[in-house]
């Protein structure tokens, strides 16, 4: 089983502790010694003050980010959770992805959701009821814009005509993409491009913000990945082959034994057939967090190898 780290960054404003190239590279470098598979990052480029203050928090941009990580590190994966596809032109999103996967080595993971800020999606332009419209067409445009060859395409905003895009990434055909959310749209689009699946704790009290369905035990993760294999058995098709999900957080100042609640989760998640496991870390300064990955990876990386 892999486990991804997410990178603190889940205040308001930011800790300064982790806002330099430094300290980027230097939780890249722990991760990677600690076993950890990937780093990640998502993105919010314009959220809004009441979000933010309600809760919400800031981000890096998340290719600047991970690009520093990829220059500390020669093996760890880089992990977008999530780029919100519907904000990009899919041409430009291809071009930063290619650019990170041949920079890196070919290490990029990329994640991918609809969104669901309503107010970010006006600040950038995006009309959100076209959402789901925009984030299909991107789904269909990126595997051509990484193939090198002449793209020929009419989107909803843009015509690509004679358009080729180059340098291809060194991942072939492409990177691994992921689609997360639990929606049954979302297991469906799973299935028929072949990605990994991102399902997402949810509670009953932020599913309507987050717009989509609550996913709180164990139980309700297996009802989802039972439809989502009738789905794909009703269409002819496979399964997801990877399966990503979140596990609660890591404190600063918790011991080993605090860990074990993760660590049931984690076998628990594993039996049902998940691969990949994302965990986020809340530190206050660059020295506790590299002391929670250390303890993370006695207390649960460890035994999870050792199974």
């Amino acid at each position: 089983m892999k486990i991804a780290l997410g990178l603190p960054f889940l205040e308001c404003p930011p800790n300064p502790a982790f806002l330099s190239g430094g300290a980027i590279g230097s939780l890249g470098r722990a991760a990677e010694d600690a076993g950890f598979a990937a780093v990640y990052l998502t993105e919010h480029p314009a959220p809004s003050q009441r979000w933010r203050v309600a809760g919400g928090h800031d981000a890096l941009d998340p290719f600047v980010g991970l690009s520093f990580v990829a220059a500390a590190t020669s093996r760890l994966r880089l992990l977008t959770y999530l780029v919100v596809l519907p904000y990009r032109n899919p041409f430009l999103l291809a071009k930063s992805v290619a650019s990170l996967d041949v920079l890196s080595g070919g290490r990029v993971e990329l994640g991918l959701g609809a969104g669901y800020q309503k107010g970010e999606f006006h600040a950038l332009g995006v009309d959100f009821e076209e959402r789901n419209r925009l984030f299909d067409e991107a789904l269909e445009v990126l595997p051509l814009a990484w193939s090198g060859e002449p793209v020929e395409y009419q989107g909803l905003h843009f015509a690509a005509r004679d358009t080729a895009c180059h340098p291809r990434p060194a991942q072939h055909p492409h990177p691994p993409l992921w689609l997360g959310g639990n929606s049954k749209l979302t297991r469906r689009r799973v299935v028929e491009h072949r990605t990994g699946w991102m399902p997402m704790p949810n509670s009953a009290a932020t599913a309507a913000t987050l717009r989509s369905p609550v996913l709180e035990t164990m139980d309700q993760l297996a009802d989802m990945l039972t439809d989502c294999k009738e789905y794909a058995d009703g269409v002819g098709l496979p399964g997801p082959t990877e399966i990503m999900y979140v596990l609660p957080g890591m404190a600063a100042g918790a011991g080993a034994g605090t860990f074990a609640p993760q660590l049931e989760l984690a076998r628990q998640a594993r039996d049902l057939g998940v691969t990949w496991l994302a965990v986020g870390g809340h530190a206050t300064s660059l020295d506790d967090m590299l002391r929670l990955t250390d303890r993370f990876q006695s207390a649960v990386i460890a035994p999870l190898a050792s199974d």
